[in-house]
């Protein structure tokens, strides 16, 4: 009688820090996720907000699970008791938390050691703290001190990040990849996005990113208002969503730029808006390594982006560093200088400079299954 084949159950990986927004860092968790093998790799997340977390469906139908921890503010004995329940309940390779927030991360890590988590790894994604308390930054610096003890691995999207959240502590770079394959350069593609939004004739501009004060959006407006003065066929596409989407509506009409602007939302089509773009910009107050603008490289478009954002995100040259503090004027003017630049496919170019995700995913998943 021949042997029985019986498939061993996957290993598992804990993801914390996910929230309710499809963000740079969601959607550099779901590429991996996606693309790594889940006969032998899983993931489940847990998350400290009270909304349903961005892509919850698609965990579901890959197989993960999402856990909701309450905050300790909300509840101190559900916040340590649901932590307990994950842990007991499931033997963990990995746990891997992707938010800045470090109080968060703190009680999470000394679980996990307890238990007996080999891989305990906090990734950077910013360059700059967010705004908060006196009493916040206070509870940050003190969770920084412990956090030493709990965490084995230190990973940020760029060296500004890394410098920025570890300082003189090891850390290791892991790029935000992108799949190349998707975000090809396609005049079809293009064509086609184009006239199911009637951009026909158009200057297209976009920008992806919340609706939130980090990402500089009334600057946005004011660049397009700059341009609209000189060509009124001008048209920003402005995917995602965020508190400010009130105050950004009522700032466009009071501009008259109805005709303009499109805020779309969160979609899921963003490689066809790509190509439908002529220029791709991003004036943020601060970024880590902004996962959109390599997707808008490897479609070949020419970016222009606040000088605040690391030199190596400018994988294919094609980048313009402008600072924030200038006239929108000035960058409506640099970007009408490149108008006529003829555009072409650079996925080749950021698959070979290293961020593909088909290649990370491998990486990922071997680092995971490890025994060190």
């Amino acid at each position: 009688m021949g042997k029985v084949n019986i498939m061993s159950e996957p290993k598992k990986v804990l993801i914390a820090g996910f929230t309710e927004n499809k963000g740079g860092m969601e959607s550099y968790v779901m590429n991996i996720y996606r693309n790594c093998d889940r006969e032998k790799l899983q993931f489940d997340f847990v998350t400290f907000c009270d909304k349903e977390v961005a892509y919850s469906d698609e965990i579901t139908s890959l197989g993960g699970r999402v856990f909701h921890i309450p905050r300790k503010k909300q509840s101190v004995k559900e916040h340590y008791g649901m932590m307990k329940k994950i842990f007991e309940n499931t033997p963990y390779e990995a746990v891997y938390f992707q938010f800045n927030m470090k109080p968060l991360s703190l009680d999470l890590f000394r679980y996990a050691k307890k238990y007996g988590v080999k891989k305990r790894i906090i990734h950077s994604h910013n360059t700059t703290e967010p705004k908060m308390s006196v009493k916040d930054r206070i509870r940050e610096k003190l969770a920084d001190m412990k956090l030493d003890k709990y965490v084995n691995y230190r990973f940020a999207c760029s060296y500004d990040a890394g410098k920025w959240m570890f300082g003189n502590r090891d850390y290791k770079v892991i790029p935000n990849c992108v799949n190349c394959d998707d975000f090809k350069y396609d005049t079809d593609r293009r064509n086609a996005k184009r006239r199911e939004l009637g951009l026909e004739n158009k200057y297209v501009i976009g920008t992806v990113g919340r609706l939130q004060p980090a990402k500089n959006p009334e600057y946005i407006i004011d660049i397009v208002n700059a341009w609209a003065k000189r060509d009124k066929d001008v048209i920003l596409l402005h995917i995602g969503d965020g508190e400010l989407k009130g105050s950004i509506d009522n700032k466009v009409k009071s501009l008259n730029l109805q005709d303009n602007v499109r805020l779309l939302g969160q979609r899921s089509d963003i490689a066809d808006l790509m190509n439908a773009m002529d220029a791709f910009i991003l004036p943020s107050l601060h970024e880590g390594f902004p996962i959109v603008l390599v997707e808008a490289q490897a479609t070949g478009l020419r970016c222009y982006v606040a000088d605040n954002i690391t030199r190596d995100c400018n994988i294919t040259g094609n980048v313009k560093y402008l600072p924030i503090d200038v006239t929108p004027e000035v960058w409506a003017e640099t970007i009408a200088q490149d108008k006529d630049i003829e555009r072409r496919d650079m996925s080749d170019i950021v698959r070979k400079k290293g961020y593909d995700i088909k290649t990370m995913a491998e990486e990922m998943e071997k680092f995971f299954l490890s025994q060190i």
